[in-house]
């Protein structure tokens, strides 16, 4: 394979629990790297469907490539395959309901986003402060961190974080700005003696 290729998280589990049959439909709202779907399609057979979800462009080209290659392999086995390049809180309108056999939902960032520097997730690697899920819209980390008010940066760290600290972390956000990269951020935070 030419793109990344990782381990899906509780494989057995997650096919024992789907009680993926062929010929069935199944959902994966959080698609990644297609590691579950790729097993999923195996056990759907050729009379099965298989729509996918995932919001983020790099991880469905990845995908993409990784269920052409089990394409390849099934041949007239493999499931039809639908994937939709949305966030997975878009579903309802794109799935007929009481149209599913299963539904996988794997919340969370993916390894790929981990891994990536440019992506601005990694704590490993020095990076861009992106955090976007959808490169392509939306604001970056770095605006956030370097635009909003102190106060606006609190809420958000508490409502999305439940930091109890909201307000000190905000405060010793807006005192290091600007923030530009990642790392710099870790290394250049250090909490000031209380006075």
């Amino acid at each position: 394979m030419n793109g990344p290729r990782h381990v899906p998280v509780l494989l057995e589990e997650v096919l024992e629990y789907l009680n993926v049959r062929p010929g069935g439909v199944i959902c994966d709202a959080t698609l990644g790297l297609a590691g579950h779907s790729s097993a999923i399609a195996k056990r759907l057979g050729g009379k099965g469907k298989l729509i996918a979800f995932d919001r983020d462009p790099e991880a469905m080209e990845a995908a993409k490539v990784r269920l052409e290659e089990v394409r390849a392999e099934l041949g007239d086995a493999m499931p039809e395959l639908r994937l939709v390049p949305k966030a997975f809180s878009e579903a309802a309108s794109e799935i007929e309901p009481g149209s599913l056999d299963g539904l996988l939902a794997d919340f969370g960032v993916s390894s790929l986003q981990l891994d990536e520097a440019h992506r601005g997730f990694s704590f490993r690697s020095e990076g861009p402060l992106d955090m976007r899920m959808d490169t392509r819209s939306g604001e970056t980390a770095e605006q956030v961190v370097n635009q909003e008010d102190e106060n606006e940066l609190a809420d958000l760290i508490y409502e999305f974080g439940e930091e109890r600290r909201s307000r000190r972390i905000a405060r010793a956000i807006v005192r290091a700005r600007p923030i530009r990269l990642q790392q710099n951020w870790l290394e250049s935070y250090r909490p000031r003696p209380h006075q």
